[in-house]
């Protein structure tokens, strides 16, 4: 399974293609409506989530409410007074320090400092949440569940986070947070040791890092590391791979062990900030600031079903890989037949 997007942040549009997935699912639009709109909820947020829509279109891949086994495809234009990437950016040409902006510059020869910025915002993630929808759908049918839950926001934890506090202390800045993420349901032996690339837990790490503002990713209990061997082993209570402990976090030499799947993911601060930040111009050399923006202050709260996207895209395509992507049916089939040898 491959997913791509295209498309700017203050472009005509944004697209996306989720091909290889399989024919013969039915397509809720209720789920999908309703995983877009979680994606918009939480405080912390500016009013730009006010200026943009998450109409996302489903424009193939789908007839009679069905997938066809065909890439679907995504559409989701933006607004007219938003296309500023066709009606010329504004660019005070100072890098933001903790964006894009410098390295892009840098790599890619630009004029406008700023321009990079297009493609790293977290407009992106819409298709993320979009094609996740649809991984999710998928894997419902074999009883896997995406559950998330904002830890800290702020180094706070989340049950003593003061919101408004936070919001009257902007002149702060911006908050970072963690958020962790559960999958439940899934069969031991998705992934595989054979490569590094094939291991689950690394292609789960590379589809959270990507996540806008992550830095690090943690599967299982987050003091492992800390603990001696003996504490630290998830013990055999039979022999269908039932565990005393999930300290592992379900996956053990980069294969799903029948356990959930754990994680805990870390987010920095927004590097957009509700003041002027000072900067140097790669340009001249000449010392300034960047502006301030339209931004939120925290994303915390709506990232949990980004992480969940991300996490549900790398599932369904090991769930594939092990079990077929041609068409539901023969899906179920395999998966029959797996589970049945594996419960002998």
């Amino acid at each position: 399974m491959d997913f791509v997007s295209a498309g700017e942040s203050h472009g005509s549009a944004l697209v996306a293609i989720l091909s290889g997935f399989p024919a013969g699912l039915k397509f809720d639009k209720v789920l999908f409506e309703f995983e877009l709109g979680r994606r918009r909820r939480g405080k912390g947020r500016s009013e730009r989530l006010n200026l943009e829509d998450d109409a996302v279109q489903v424009v193939s891949g789908v007839v009679g409410s069905v997938t066809t086994g065909a890439p679907i495809a995504f559409l989701l234009k933006n607004r007219v007074d938003r296309q500023l990437f066709e009606n010329g950016l504004t660019d005070s040409g100072f890098p933001r320090p903790g964006h894009v902006d410098f390295g892009a510059y840098r790599k890619f020869d630009y004029d406008v400092v700023s321009l990079g910025a297009e493609r790293s915002s977290a407009r992106e993630t819409v298709m993320r949440v979009a094609a996740g929808a649809f991984c999710k759908m998928l894997l419902a049918g074999f009883g896997v569940g995406f559950f998330s839950e904002t830890v800290e926001i702020g180094g706070i934890p989340y049950d003593r986070f003061d919101s408004q506090k936070a919001m009257s202390d902007c002149g702060e800045g911006s908050c970072g947070g963690v958020v962790r993420l559960q999958i439940t349901g899934l069969p031991v032996g998705l992934g595989s040791n054979s490569q590094w690339f094939n291991r689950i837990d690394s292609q789960l790490s590379a589809a959270l890092v990507s996540i806008p503002s992550v830095k690090g990713v943690y599967f299982g209990d987050t003091n492992l590391h800390k603990m001696r061997g003996r504490e630290a082993l998830d013990s055999f209570t039979d022999r269908f791979g039932t565990r005393s402990s999930n300290r592992c976090g379900g996956i053990e030499g980069g294969i799903t062990n029948g356990s959930p799947i754990e994680a805990t993911v870390y987010f920095k601060p927004i590097p957009s900030q509700p003041f002027e930040v000072a900067s140097i111009s790669p340009k001249t050399g000449e010392h300034g600031v960047c502006p301030t923006g339209v931004n939120d202050l925290w994303c915390i709260e709506r990232a949990g079903v980004i992480a969940e996207s991300a996490a549900a895209f790398v599932v369904a395509s090991a769930f594939c890989d092990k079990f077929g992507s041609d068409c539901m049916n023969d899906i179920r089939s395999a998966y029959s037949a797996y589970i049945a040898r594996i419960s002998k």
